[in-house]
C-alpha cells in the first residue's frame, strides 16, 4: 500500500488510475440497477457503457502513450474477449503520438553513438517521418551517401513503461475479484504476454537481428524486400537501417496510378504471411498498413521488426491439420485441432459447435471460400453472433497471431474483395504435409493414408464419417445374434482390405513424393511394395465377385427347381 500512495505523486499514474477506476464504478453502478430496470433496457445501457468508456480509453490513449496505447491495440486483438462495441472504438486506435523535440533525438543518438551526428551522417532530417509511444524515425544519408531510416527511443521512455507497467498490474488486480472474469480468462498469463513482447521492442538489437532473420527466410522470393541493417550504427536504443521507399499497402489510389495489379498484390501478401506462420513458424506480428509498404514495381517492403511471433512445431502442426480440415470440409477434424490448439473452452456444446461449423463448411466451393457469406448483409451479423456465442478462446500465447492475421486479412479484402484464399493457401498446407510425411514414413501410413484419401476417395470420405458416428455411438442399430456374428466377420475381413489398400496407396504416394529426396532404390521398393498390396487387393476382390456371382446362380437355380408347377394342364 505504501508504494500504491508514492506512485500516486506521479501524475501520469493518477491519470491512469482515475480513468481505471472510472470504470470500476461505472460498472459497479450498472450491475445495481439491473434490480430496477428491465433486461431490455439493461442490455441497452450497457452497450452504451461499452461504447462510451471505449471512446474515453482511446483518447486518454492516443494523448498519454505509452503502454497505454500497447495495451490498447493488444486488448483490442482479444476477439473472443471483447464485446462488439467496444472492439469497434479500439480499432480506431493508431500508435502515433506528437514527435519528440529534434534536440533530444540528437542528444540520445550522439550518446548511444559516441560520436556527433555530423561525422557519420551527411544529413539528418530534423523532422521525423514516423512518431510512435516508443521511439521515432528519422530520414537520413549516411557519409557513404546511402539513404538510411534512423529509429530512436524516445527519451524517458523507460521510466514512463515502469510506471504504465504499475497502473496495469494494478487494474489485473482489480479485474481479478470479478469471478466471472476470472474464470473467463487467464488475466496474468496475457499480462505476461504483453508485458514480455514491449520489452523486446525496447531493444533494438534484437530488432536488427529479426529483420536479419527474415531476410534469410524470403530470400527466395522476388517480391518482398527487407530493410539490411548498419550494425556500424546500431545499439539497443539507437537502430540504423536501409531506407526503403513506397507507400502504404491500403494507398488505392497511387497503387492504381502505379498500375501494380492489385490481386496479384493480394495473393503475395497472403502467400507471404501464410509461409511466415504454416512454414517457417517466425511471422511478423504488427502488419499494420504502416509497417507494409508497396513499391512502384509492385514489390512488398516489409518494415518495423519490433513485435516478431514464434510458432512451435506441435502447434504448427496442429493449425495445418485445421486448415485440411477446412478444406476437406470435416468439422469433426477441425473440431479436434482447435481442441489441440485449446482455441475451444471446457463449456464448448460439440453438437451444436459441429452443426454450425458444417453450415460454414458449406460455403466451402471447390478451392475458394463464399467471402460474400461471411462479409455481407445479415450473414456478416449471423457470424459475428456465431463467434460470440460459441465458447472460443485465444490462449495467452496466440494473441498476436490472431491480430496479425486478421489485420492480413483485412488487408488482403481491401485490395481484391474476390481473392481465394484457401486456393492461395493450399500449396503450404501440402508442403507442410508432405514434409511431415518423409519424415515420419513408417510411423504415419495409416493416419496419413486417411487424410490422403478422403482428398482422394469422396467414397471413402462418407465411409470413414459413418465409422465416425459408429465409434461415437451417434449411429446405433439392433441385429440379431447371428446376423451380428456374420457382420462382424464381415466387417473385419473388409477393414483388413481398407488397412491395406491405405497402405498401398499410401506407399506408392510416398515413393512418389521421394523420388528426387532419397535414393531411387527407397522410390522403386516402397513403389513396388504398394503395386503389390493394391494389385492383391484387386485379384481379391475379383475372387470374391466370381465366389458371390457363383452362389447367385447356385440360388437361382435352386430357386427355379422349387418353382416348378404343380399341376398339368390337358389338351
Amino acid at each position: 500500500m505504501s508504494e500504491f500512495f508514492k506512485l500516486m505523486k506521479d501524475v501520469r499514474f493518477r491519470r491512469t488510475m482515475r480513468m481505471i477506476f472510472k470504470f470500476v464504478w461505472d460498472f459497479w453502478w450498472l450491475g445495481k440497477q439491473k434490480y430496477f430496470i428491465s433486461g431490455r433496457r439493461l442490455e441497452a445501457k450497457t452497450k452504451a457503457l461499452y461504447r462510451k468508456q471505449a471512446t474515453y480509453f482511446t483518447k486518454t490513449a492516443m494523448d498519454m502513450g505509452g503502454l497505454i496505447i500497447k495495451l490498447g491495440q493488444h486488448v483490442s486483438a482479444q476477439v473472443d474477449i471483447l464485446p462488439k462495441e467496444i472492439l469497434d472504438e479500439l480499432s480506431k486506435l493508431q500508435d502515433s503520438v506528437d514527435s519528440v523535440d529534434f534536440a533530444e533525438i540528437q542528444q540520445k543518438v550522439e550518446s548511444e553513438l559516441g560520436v556527433s551526428i555530423s561525422e557519420i551522417f551527411a544529413e539528418f532530417s530534423t523532422t521525423p517521418i514516423a512518431a510512435a509511444s516508443l521511439g521515432q524515425v528519422h530520414r537520413a544519408t549516411l557519409r557513404t551517401g546511402e539513404e538510411v531510416a534512423v529509429k530512436v527511443m524516445r527519451p524517458g521512455v523507460e521510466d514512463i513503461i515502469a510506471i504504465d507497467s504499475k497502473s496495469i498490474q494494478i487494474a489485473v488486480r482489480l479485474l481479478k475479484l470479478q469471478p466471472k472474469i476470472a474464470a473467463f480468462m487467464d488475466l496474468d498469463a496475457v499480462y505476461d504476454e504483453f508485458y514480455d513482447t514491449v520489452m523486446d521492442e525496447l531493444d533494438y538489437q534484437k530488432e536488427g537481428r529479426n529483420a536479419e532473420e527474415f531476410q534469410l527466410q524470403f530470400i527466395h522470393r522476388e517480391d518482398i524486400v527487407v530493410p539490411g541493417i548498419h550494425w556500424s550504427y546500431t545499439t539497443s536504443k539507437v537502430l540504423t537501417m536501409e531506407f526503403l521507399e513506397g507507400v502504404k499497402i491500403n494507398d488505392f489510389a497511387q497503387l492504381d496510378a502505379w498500375g501494380v495489379d492489385r490481386t496479384t498484390l493480394a495473393k503475395s501478401l497472403l502467400e507471404i504471411f501464410v509461409e511466415q506462420i504454416l512454414v517457417e513458424g517466425f511471422f511478423h506480428a504488427d502488419p499494420h498498413p504502416g509497417n507494409v509498404l508497396v513499391q512502384p514495381d509492385g514489390t512488398i517492403a516489409l518494415i518495423d521488426y519490433g513485435m516478431v511471433g514464434r510458432i512451435a512445431d506441435d502447434m504448427k502442426t496442429q493449425m495445418v491439420a485445421l486448415l485440411m480440415a477446412v478444406y476437406l470440409k470435416d468439422a469433426h477434424g477441425a473440431i479436434d485441432a482447435l481442441t489441440r490448439l485449446r482455441f475451444l473452452r471446457r463449456n464448448v456444446d460439440l453438437e451444436v459447435f459441429s452443426r454450425n461449423l458444417t453450415l460454414l463448411f458449406e460455403q466451402i466451393n471447390g478451392d475458394t471460400f463464399d467471402l460474400n457469406f461471411v462479409t455481407s448483409g445479415d450473414n456478416a451479423e449471423e457470424l459475428r453472433d456465431f463467434l460470440y456465442s460459441q465458447p472460443f478462446q485465444l490462449p495467452a500465447n496466440t494473441t498476436f497471431l490472431g491480430k496479425a492475421m486478421a489485420t492480413v486479412y483485412g488487408l488482403c479484402l481491401g485490395l481484391d474483395p474476390e481473392l481465394d484464399l484457401i486456393g492461395t493457401a493450399k500449396p503450404y498446407i501440402q508442403e507442410v504435409v508432405l514434409n511431415d510425411l518423409r519424415g515420419s514414413v513408417f510411423s504415419t501410413f495409416v493416419d496419413e493414408g486417411k487424410n490422403l484419401l478422403k482428398g482422394i476417395l469422396p467414397t471413402t470420405k462418407k465411409f470413414i464419417s459413418a465409422v465416425d458416428k459408429m465409434d461415437s455411438g451417434d449411429l446405433r442399430v439392433k441385429l440379431s445374434g447371428s446376423f451380428e456374428k456374420k457382420l462382424i466377420d464381415t466387417q473385419n475381413k473388409n477393414t483388413q482390405r481398407i488397412i491395406a489398400t491405405i497402405i498401398g496407396a499410401v506407399s506408392l504416394l510416398t515413393a512418389a513424393n521421394l523420388w528426387n529426396e532419397v535414393n531411387h532404390i527407397v522410390s522403386y521398393v516402397l513403389g513396388t511394395l504398394g503395386l503389390l498390396i493394391m494389385l492383391s487387393q484387386l485379384k481379391t476382390r475379383e475372387r470374391l465377385r466370381d465366389v458371390r456371382h457363383a452362389r447367385q446362380m447356385k440360388a437361382m437355380r435352386e430357386h427355379s427347381r422349387l418353382e416348378k408347377p404343380k399341376f398339368h394342364s390337358h389338351k
